[in-house]
């Protein structure tokens, strides 16, 4: 497998998560996003060169309120600094084998790399759905308080994962 950022040359025209929204970001509006610096997709491929999407995610960087962050010291914090992991999602041929994690892992060793440059506190992600929410608790997100499905990872946790020695 191997992860790379989106290009036109990949085609993302027979993807298909089973999310309409999904699909339909990686098809219309990834590239656009990245075109104007409001996002950065990167697809999972079977191997390099490939032109087929197995997957992808979105980064963009954010801020949440102090307030929904349940930990007491930064709910003074009117803002906190945030990698957000705005889009994750495999095609439906490939769901069921692991490619999941290996986008989330790749998205949060990003993120890592982000935040050792220029500072935030957590990776926080938005779940469509019941499904997406228990994925990402299994890898140790926990919900924001304005909503059960609004759920972080703090930096410190995802250092602690040691994804620099296992994620190229």
């Amino acid at each position: 497998m191997f992860i790379e950022r989106l290009t036109t040359q990949h085609d993302r025209e027979s993807f298909d998560c089973g999310e309409e929204s999904l699909n339909q970001y990686l098809k219309q509006l990834a590239r656009q996003k990245a075109d104007r610096d409001l996002g950065v997709t990167f697809v999972l491929l079977s191997e390099r060169g490939s032109t087929e999407v197995l997957g992808y995610y979105t980064l963009v960087v954010g801020i949440v309120a102090g307030e929904v962050l349940p930990e007491r010291s930064l709910k003074r914090q009117r803002t906190v600094p945030v990698i957000r992991l705005a889009r994750l999602a495999v095609d439906r041929r490939r769901q069921g084998h692991g490619l999941g994690e290996s986008l989330l892992f790749h998205a949060l060793h990003r993120a890592q790399l982000v935040v050792d440059m220029v500072g935030a506190y957590a990776v926080v992600a938005d779940a469509l759905n019941d499904r997406a929410c228990r994925f990402y608790l299994r890898y140790g997100f926990q919900p924001l308080l304005d909503d059960p499905h609004h759920l972080y990872l703090t930096l410190n946790s995802i250092r602690a994962l040691g994804l620099d020695r296992a994620v190229t």
